[in-house]
């Protein structure tokens, strides 16, 4: 026998080395036999050794493979099948076993071997598998005499100290002891006949019979924890279970064991989170843990604080508190103040490092304090936080200032809201007698009446959405009584559970905007009405002016200065007529109806030959020059088309040079035309190319004197919302090298809806 256990040998070699010490002390626990029982005793003993080298067994194979096979437990079953043949009661069986875990485990601690948590599982299974497998032959030798020992059966197993019972295969109770009523808090009579969804709450029911069906199927003992809900809280069960094999075989019951390890688990938990505590707060935290006697030497200085100040636990065991903190008078007296017997806390900077320090005195039997103890609490990076957070606040605080908007805070679940400090002054309020409450009811009665439904009733509805975005337009009585028309949006805040929380936002004063928009909306319907009065009273004298100067110039008899007369008369009519056909359609597009079109298909180099040979004939001294290569077949309106050419090239004999062909140049493509009209001269002034086709701008031409300066400016915008509708680009290059390049690209199928 080994005096102390070594700790590297395993738990079945400690076992194995002391098992004779093992069965000693379990025969010493056992009641003393009657004299001339020696045989029986050596025999009891002998078994018991056995079981002990079956358990080593166990321990060196491995839980899993040790169960599967049946000669390790052959023991077990023979202890079982001794003990009834002798007259044992099942109770001195348990008992018995119950002895041997009380040696084994008493032979562990006087080893002083740290015990491994998973061999002592094992061992502890190992154990109730042999008490599992000797109750298991003892009631299987007993089932014949079941009935006419039954009362005698209940009353042992009454007095086990674990719940023993018994099921059939349907889960209905057979039998019981009264630690198994104190379990399921039911009487005896009120239990057997009943399963256990008619006794436990459901989940635990459920849970019960799910081992129970696995015992049954398997055919073999199981093993496992069980939690049962008693009145005092979650109790925790090591249960063993295994099944009553019938003539043929198959398991026509269960039987269980349940020990209360309750406690055993209650105290383990507790020493473990004691132990996890202590390491966190020694090895994780960072806190500085240290003492000092009435001289101020310190006796400690640990924790892994240590590592965030400028000084090691060597440097400062030993020395003095009142040396090293001489030129810290904030220190010194905090230091004095609990050497004279008082418990602060306080927030110092030491070391490069800010701490919160708790001092607690320690008194002697006299009452007098012999020495301080305490715990220095890293809070560099709380303060930091703090200090950021102030500074968050002021940048906040400044925002709101610098901001023209209202920012509001809306806390869900106290109702109040939080305005900022220009709430007051947009609103008008009156504070000659304090700011008035400006909570959800004030701000719903200053809601417009014909707005109010309709504004809560959306906010309502992103409270309960899953975006929680709000956006109105709604108009809010001022404290002058006057309304303001605003712009509000906000975001509710939900917690972990998705409830509404809190909800941010902004109010923005728009009531300038929108009488600025309201009176820009009457000038524009206006400006309407006035066009089309003008474009139709206009209209007609000027067909009345073209029809008779047309007249005139046919006449054969007329005067040769007649004749230059009325053509003048007849281009300052066309002029007008062009005129008036920019304003409107200046007008439709500004107004968003948009320029009307007429699409069809249309070859484009016949359409631009047809205009440009119309533009020569009003400029006879001057080169126009068409080139094109392709089919240039499109769907567009061949009306507004020639509008944009003749612009266009209007615009190039307008401002280019005079010497100088203008060019127009037309390309086919797959699935598009372009257009270019080129003429050489200055170039446009780059100030001006951003806004050359917004309306009413025009670019001086080089001679002054001639006509095509006298436009209204439209040519250019006009052209741009013609090629828009008809979903194609205008682009326009402009250098002194290369002169003046308007490029018109346009689809040869617009897109539907143009």
């Amino acid at each position: 026998m080994k005096p102390v256990a070594s700790t590297e040998e395993s738990l079945a070699d400690l076992v194995e080395a002391r098992r004779e010490d093992i069965i000693r002390r379990w025969g010493a626990r056992l009641e003393p036999l009657p004299p001339g029982m020696d045989v029986e005793l050596q025999e009891r003993l002998q078994g018991m050794l056995k079981q002990v080298d079956a358990l080593v067994l166990v321990l060196r194979q491995g839980a899993a493979e040790a169960w599967s096979s049946g000669p390790a437990w052959a023991h077990a079953r023979e202890i079982g099948l001794r003990r009834f043949r002798a007259g044992a009661r099942v109770e001195t069986l348990v008992e018995e076993y119950g002895l041997l875990r009380e040696a084994i485990l008493e032979v562990l601690d006087a080893s002083h071997r740290p015990l491994d948590t998973d061999e002592l599982r094992r061992l502890w299974r190992a154990l109730d598998r042999g008490l599992t497998e000797a109750v298991a032959h003892y009631v299987h030798e007993n089932e014949q005499a079941l009935r006419s020992r039954e009362l005698r059966l209940q009353e042992i197993l009454d007095h086990a100290p674990a719940a023993i019972y018994a099921k059939d295969a349907g889960g209905r109770y057979l039998f019981v002891n009264r630690p198994f009523e104190a379990i399921s808090g039911h009487p005896r009579a009120s239990v057997l006949g009943r399963s256990d969804l008619e006794l436990f709450p459901r989940e635990a029911a459920e849970r019960f019979r799910y081992n129970d069906r696995r015992v049954l199927s398997s055919r073999r003992p199981l093993v496992f924890d069980e939690e049962v809900l008693q009145p005092d809280g979650a109790h925790l069960y090591h249960t063993m279970k295994f099944p009553l094999p019938g003539v043929e075989g198959e398991s026509w019951a269960l039987c269980g064991v349940s020990t209360d390890i309750t406690t055993t688990r209650t105290l383990r938990e507790e020493r473990d989170e004691a132990r996890e505590q202590l390491q966190r707060v020694l090895t994780q935290l960072p806190v500085v843990l240290w003492a000092f006697d009435t001289q101020g030497v310190f006796t400690l200085f640990e924790g892994e604080g240590v590592t965030s100040t400028t000084v090691s636990s060597r440097m400062m065991q030993g020395r003095s508190i009142f040396e090293v903190f001489q030129d810290r008078r904030d220190v010194l007296e905090v230091v004095l103040r609990a050497l004279a017997g008082e418990r602060l806390s306080t927030e110092l900077y030491l070391m490069g490092v800010w701490f919160e320090v708790r001092l607690l005195p320690v008194v002697g039997a006299d009452g007098r304090v012999v020495s301080v103890s305490g715990v220095s609490l890293d809070i560099t990076e709380r303060r930091r936080a703090e200090q950021e957070l102030r500074a968050s606040e002021t940048r906040y605080r400044l925002a709101t200032l610098a901001t023209r908007d209202i920012i509001w805070d809306w806390d869900l679940v106290t109702g109040e809201i939080h305005w900022s400090e220009l709430a007051p002054r947009l609103l008008r309020l009156d504070t000659s007698q304090g700011l008035p409450v400006m909570d959800m009811a004030w701000w719903s009665a200053h809601l417009h009446p014909d707005e109010r439904e309709r504004v809560t009733r959306e906010l309502q509805e992103a409270l309960d959405s899953d975006e929680g975005h709000w956006v109105a337009a709604y108009r809010l009585r001022r404290g002058d009584g006057t309304w303001a028309f605003v712009e509000d949006r906000g975001r509710v805040v939900k917690d972990l559970q998705g409830h509404p929380v809190r909800m941010v936002g902004a109010m923005q004063d728009v009531t300038d905007r929108h009488e600025a928009e309201a009176e820009a909306r009457r000038r524009a319907e206006f400006e309407q009405l006035l066009i089309g009065i003008v474009g139709h009273d206009l209209r007609n004298p000027i067909s009345a002016i073209t029809m008779a100067a047309t007249s005139l110039s046919r006449r054969e008899d007329a005067d040769p200065r007649d004749q230059k007369a009325v053509a003048r008369i007849l281009s300052s009519a066309e002029r007008a007529h062009r005129m008036l056909r920019d304003v409107l359609d200046f007008t439709q597009a500004r107004l968003g109806g948009g320029i009307p079109m007429d699409p069809r298909e249309v070859d484009l180099l016949d359409l631009v030959r047809q205009v440009v040979d119309e533009v020569q004939q009003a400029h006879p001294d001057r080169r126009l020059e068409v080139d094109g290569q392709g089919e240039a077949r499109l769907r567009c309106d061949p009306d507004r088309l020639a509008q944009v050419i003749t612009n266009l090239v209007n615009n190039a004999l307008a401002y280019g040079d005079a010497f100088c062909p203008v060019r127009v140049r037309l390309r086919a493509h797959r699935d598009s035309v372009t257009l270019a009209v080129r003429n050489r001269g200055r170039p446009i002034p780059p100030e001006l190319m951003p806004h050359l086709f917004e309306p009413l701008k025009r670019v001086k031409a080089h001679d002054t004197h001639r006509n095509h300066t006298h436009g209204l400016g439209l040519g250019l915008f006009i052209v741009k919302h013609i090629v828009d509708a008809h979903a194609g680009r205008l682009r326009v290059r402009s250098t002194p090298l290369e002169g003046t390049t308007f490029l018109v690209r346009l689809p040869r199928r617009p897109p539907a809806g143009r």
